[in-house]
């Protein structure tokens, strides 16, 4: 295992959906792990937007080197962020056809998830350096309902207050509140959904402009962009066609990296 080293930089990863093998390329990629699989980040910050799960064969094992390597990270100085998606969320409410998973593996998982909520290993919502990360977007209605609760919306009270509202509602299991809306574009009943199901259009569109930087996955996209138009960037670029990631300096500056194919 190599020696953990100081590293400032904040590195965000997209969806995986079970892409296991081009997950662990972008982390080594990215200098996160070694050849064992081992976090070697040192004091570096990694955050993976969500949606583990569905679609790729190796969900299990994406979610258990995540598992992993956020305790690593702890013990080390830095940290790795796990933001609940849509499919974890389905998971945590027990509809588990999204997931393809059955019977006790199921319900085990669901327990899993729940814990980790509940001590804060898996959130909702996550900011840094200016910058808002939610798996698919705060809307414009949704950051206007955070206005009328908040003295200053700024990226880091409202991921403080999504985070409360999101732990109160799996601890309760009470999911009333819009950040669970489901999008009319995802077959949900809202013209708007919330932060787990909102389609990207769907997101940019709800603004003039986001007040504030968001960066978001579940809505794959072609690439990643930096858009200063909209003030959204999206980093679901499918893993199982191009392994890119973001990475946020101390600065507070995005910069777009990419795992050479061979």
């Amino acid at each position: 295992m190599q020696t953990p080293k100081q590293n400032k930089h904040f590195f965000v990863v997209g969806d995986v959906h079970g892409q296991y093998e081009p997950f662990v390329s972008i982390l080594r990629h990215a200098g996160l792990i070694d050849d064992s699989l081992n976090w070697i980040g040192g004091s570096a910050r990694m955050l993976q937007i969500g949606d583990i799960f569905d679609r790729g064969p190796q969900a299990r094992e994406a979610d258990a080197l995540l598992d992993k390597i956020q305790m690593q990270a702890a013990k080390a100085g830095g940290e790795v962020i796990r933001l609940v998606g849509n499919h974890e969320l389905e998971i945590l409410l027990s509809n588990f056809s999204i997931s393809g998973l059955q019977g006790t593996e199921a319900i085990h998982l669901r327990e899993k998830f729940t814990a980790q909520v509940l001590n804060g290993q898996l959130r909702a919502a996550y900011a840094y350096k200016g910058f808002l990360f939610t798996h698919a977007g705060v809307t414009g209605r949704l950051y206007k309902i955070f206005q009328m609760q908040l003295d200053d919306a700024s990226p880091h009270n409202i991921a403080v207050l999504i985070n409360l509202i999101f732990k109160e509602s799996i601890k309760h299991q009470f999911f009333k509140h819009p950040i669970f809306n489901i999008s009319v574009s995802r077959s949900g009943t809202d013209k708007f959904g919330g932060i787990f199901w909102e389609d990207l259009l769907d997101l940019v569109d709800s603004f003039p402009q986001s007040p504030i930087w968001q960066v978001v996955g579940h809505t794959q996209v072609e690439r990643i962009i930096i858009d200063p138009v909209s003030r959204i960037i999206p980093v679901d670029a499918g893993m199982h066609r191009k392994q890119q990631y973001l990475v946020v300096d101390e600065n507070g500056t995005p910069e777009i990296r990419e795992v050479p194919q061979p």
